[in-house]
């Protein structure tokens, strides 16, 4: 009968311990699902006050399209016939001034002109480091310095000027 006592209480421990880590294992899995279940609504709750804030559409810019600002490379190539091509860095100095007498000469009806930038990683191979090359038949051959005009006509360089802008804005007038 002791035998039957001993798996008796035997058979009662492991019931126990059974039930006991049932009910352990039931409490981490619902202390997880809640942990998770807050963290959803937290981020629902924190993305919608974001929603409430953005409720005002995006402000869309229209593309425009600039067909005065070239590459070294286009300055034997544009149209018409006769056309002006002007060097220079847009981050310069002189640069505001620069853009002034772009925009008044091509403001004119009958003036052509475009311009390069200087600063541009595609242009830097343009710019001289000793002697510029005043008689340029084709960009490959190109050396300027900063603030220079080139007079196109017929895909040929008719006219060369460096220098400053004061002697830029001598020859556009």
């Amino acid at each position: 009968m002791a035998n039957r006592k001993q798996r008796r209480k035997l058979k009662e421990n492991i019931n126990d311990e059974y039930t006991q880590n049932m009910k352990t294992t039931i409490i981490t899995i619902l202390s997880v699902l809640i942990i998770f279940g807050l963290f959803y609504l937290l981020t629902v709750a924190i993305n919608n006050k974001n929603r409430k804030l953005d409720t005002k559409e995006p402000e869309t810019e229209e593309a425009t399209i600039q067909y005065f600002e070239i590459l070294g490379d286009n300055t034997f190539t544009m149209s018409p016939n006769e056309y002006y091509v002007l060097f220079y860095d847009f981050d310069s100095p002189e640069a505001i001034y620069l853009d002034y007498l772009f925009d008044q000469y091509s403001a004119e009806e009958g003036n052509y002109i475009y311009k390069v930038d200087l600063g541009n990683g595609f242009n830097k191979k343009f710019i001289a480091e000793d002697k510029t090359n005043k008689k340029a038949k084709k960009a490959s051959q190109l050396q300027v310095k900063d603030a220079t005009l080139i007079k196109i006509k017929k895909g040929k360089n008719v006219e060369y000027t460096e220098g400053t802008a004061q002697v830029i804005a001598e020859k556009l007038k």
